[in-house]
């Protein structure tokens, strides 16, 4: 989770001067547009940051109702309202997160149509902003993937304590079954987790060439 808290920090100390068109419109350089568009990527890492917070804790929390269902004298109602409260404070950030993504890309066009309209800009230098939006894209439709799997693995989470709440005879087969498919999601929720932690460095490494290339100029 360390690497999403580090999208789009890399830039935003670019110093935002306004250029001026041969026809008098005002335009900005191509890496204060592109780090202007993904300045909520720093609120979606802190929504994610608590997000993993959720998890470390929760994980301790399903190990140790687990490990206290064996015993048929244990109570563990209070771990269930406990581990139900976080599931739902994990949506809950993984919604805002999911929000602020797609606000992003539903700014896109307009920074990329800016982005073809500069007159001032090297080929190279609008080149290599169009591959960090590329590449913010490519990003964002993993993150979209990755919160669908996501609520898939909560889902599950749910399904499980449901069955193990409240039985005097809970039924053994069901809850296994539900702990093997609890356990499948979040299989599948790392490989996804991994993959976008992947495309999220490319894309600040993308990003940090763009600056340079920026100042450089």
């Amino acid at each position: 989770m360390r690497t999403w808290k580090r999208s789009a920090l890399v830039a935003v100390s670019l110093v935002l001067t306004v250029l001026a068109s041969a026809c008098g419109q005002p335009q900005e350089p191509a890496a204060n547009q592109v780090n202007q568009l993904i300045l909520s990527d720093q609120e979606m890492a802190q929504s994610l940051k608590e997000l993993a917070r959720h998890e470390r804790e929760d994980m301790e929390l399903y190990t140790s109702i687990l490990s206290k269902g064996k015993n048929k004298n244990s109570n563990i109602e209070s771990l269930l309202d406990e581990a139900e409260d976080h599931i739902a404070e994990r949506r809950k950030l993984l919604t805002q997160a999911e929000i602020l993504m797609k606000q992003t890309q539903e700014k896109m066009p307009a920074v990329r149509d800016s982005l073809e309209r500069l007159s001032f800009e090297k080929e190279e230098t609008l080149a290599q902003a169009q591959t960090v939006l590329d590449q913010y894209e490519a990003r964002a439709q993993t993150f979209e993937d990755f919160v669908s799997s996501y609520q898939q693995s909560l889902d599950a989470d749910e399904q499980l304590y449901s069955l193990m709440r409240g039985s005097v005879e809970p039924n053994l087969v069901k809850i296994m079954r539900a702990i093997r498919e609890r356990n499948t999601q979040y299989v599948h929720l790392a490989e996804l987790r991994k993959q976008f932690n992947k495309q999220t460095q490319a894309f600040n490494g993308a990003n940090a060439k763009l600056v340079q290339m920026e100042q450089a100029s």
